[in-house]
């Protein structure tokens, strides 16, 4: 998917405010960009970087744990099924409880071994410089990439901030209301391609949701 550097975001950043960053500041500039990511990240759990549609999972003593190696850690679940999900209609699905282990499937005494998660994956990433973008807090484990949907919002995000630390809350507050347009914009493109409507809408007919495990 598209990214954009980090470089470029600190660019426009700088633009809006019509300011160079001073050394120093970098490093406070660098954690209001990864609390907009944050931000954006919290904002739909169907951006489409993160979304894993029905991934097959390991199941132990009836959960599937939020890890499982070589595969992306779980955020948030959003389905199981017993079979591979959106191949054809009328596919089984689990009920779940999420617990602090991971999601309990309701399974009755059938003692699945694998099931088919469609979930959002943990953001893990820190944006940053790396070591050679003139921060001093820079670390070589930074991204040095930005997902192109979260862009212009995170720029336009951590102008505001940056003029809310200011003392400038006028200017700030009209900043943040553009960067909540921004980010409603690309929540609409989302909506739009109908990944959403298809993952998010759970009907329920007898033939999906008989406990015939």
């Amino acid at each position: 998917m598209q990214t954009r550097t980090y470089a470029e975001l600190l660019s426009l950043i700088q633009s809006l405010s019509g300011v160079v960053f001073a050394t120093l500041e970098l490093g406070r500039i660098k954690a209001l960009i990864n609390r907009r990511a944050l931000r954006a990240y919290r904002s739909t759990n169907y951006w489409p970087r993160f979304l894993k549609i029905g991934e097959e999972r390991v199941v132990a003593s009836d959960v599937v744990p939020y890890t499982e190696s070589g595969k992306s850690s779980i955020d948030t679940y959003l389905r199981i099924h017993v079979q591979a999900p959106y191949v054809s209609t009328s596919v089984q699905e689990y009920d779940i409880m999420v617990t602090a282990d991971g999601a309990t499937l309701v399974a009755g005494n059938t003692a699945p071994t694998a099931a088919y998660v469609t979930y959002k994956a943990q953001l893990t990433d820190t944006y940053g410089p790396g070591v050679s973008g003139g921060d001093v807090s820079g670390l070589s484990t930074d991204t040095t990439t930005i997902p192109a949907e979260w862009f212009q919002y995170i720029a336009h995000g951590t102008y505001a901030d940056y003029l809310r630390a200011e003392g400038q809350q006028e200017k700030a507050a009209l900043a943040d209301q553009e960067a909540d347009m921004l980010l409603q914009e690309e929540m609409i493109r989302i909506d739009e391609q109908h990944t959403l409507q298809l993952v998010a809408n759970r009907i329920f007919t007898n033939a999906n949701m008989q406990m015939r495990y």
